[in-house]
């Protein structure tokens, strides 16, 4: 998980996608998505 997906993760989630559809669109695992988000999930 590079910076720029993960500001794609952050963004997409800001307006209100589900991190299962983030995670789904970036190719990634939910896990790995809650991993990087952190408390921004």
């Amino acid at each position: 998980m590079n910076e720029d997906v993960l500001t794609v993760a952050r963004a997409r989630k800001a307006k209100g996608e589900s991190v299962s559809a983030v995670a789904k669109a970036l190719g990634v695992s939910r896990a790995t998505l809650y991993r990087h988000l952190g408390d921004d999930s």
